[in-house]
């Protein structure tokens, strides 16, 4: 036989082993689908970042990002985008921050590379970032949000106050 015609015959037995090995209908992690709507002090909450994780240690941690109208559906790694997270108990965390605005200098400004562009960058660095949601929401040890994720589609409301410690 042809050497050329025996290496395109390997390559094609590995092929169909690797495509069984994999098999057609694998579909990964059993996911539900997940969404709902963030609002703060009554009004929708965009641009904050949801996650879920689990409470048990077992199942499969998922964020989402608020919508402008607050909406927001989870992601889970592992899993098509938008399809949710396994069913279990979640602690969830809710942080919104706005970060410095570093500066926007183009290198034909003449303070490009200058000590005063490092300067603006610097204190761009040193400025903590500015929580809009209290900060109690954004650590699982402090969160009091909680959501149990049953099979099908799961809808879940969060109303945060900014009252709140």
């Amino acid at each position: 036989m042809d050497p050329r015609k025996q290496v395109l015959s390997a390559l094609f037995c590995f092929g169909v082993a690797c495509f069984s090995a994999l098999g057609c209908g694998r579909k990964g992690p059993d996911v539900q689908f997940v969404t709902g709507v963030v609002t703060l002090d009554g009004a929708p909450l965009e641009g904050a970042m949801v996650a879920f994780s689990p409470r048990d240690g077992q199942g499969l941690g998922a964020v989402g990002t608020t919508q402008s109208d607050g909406r927001f559906t989870l992601n889970a790694a592992a899993s098509r985008p938008g399809s949710g997270t396994t069913r279990g108990e979640y602690a969830v965390t809710i942080e919104k921050s706005e970060y410095a605005e570093y500066p926007d200098i183009s290198p034909d400004d003449p303070r490009y590379g200058t000590p005063e562009h490092e300067r603006l960058i610097s204190i761009a660095d040193a400025t903590p970032p500015a929580f809009i949601t209290p900060r109690r929401y954004a650590d699982v040890g402090t969160s009091p949000l909680t959501a149990v994720v049953e099979s099908g589609t799961n809808e879940f409301i969060f109303e945060l106050s900014s009252d709140e410690k």
